[in-house]
């Protein structure tokens, strides 16, 4: 379920660029796609920018 926050959107294409990146450790994979623990998430936006498909995007 989703929060306000960042989602992955169905652009995710495991492509790994954004393996490691998060400083919180919020992002994991299923199946090779991005997911995001949302309790862990700070909001940071480093997974927003590495994104070259822009399958990561903040709801409001």
């Amino acid at each position: 379920m989703e929060k306000d926050g960042y989602i992955i959107v169905h652009g995710c294409r495991k492509c790994g660029k954004c393996d490691n990146i998060c400083p919180s450790g919020a992002l994991y994979r299923v199946d090779g796609e991005a997911r995001i623990d949302y309790e862990k998430c700070t909001q940071c936006g480093e997974c927003v920018e590495i994104c070259p498909n822009k399958a990561i995007v903040y709801l409001e």
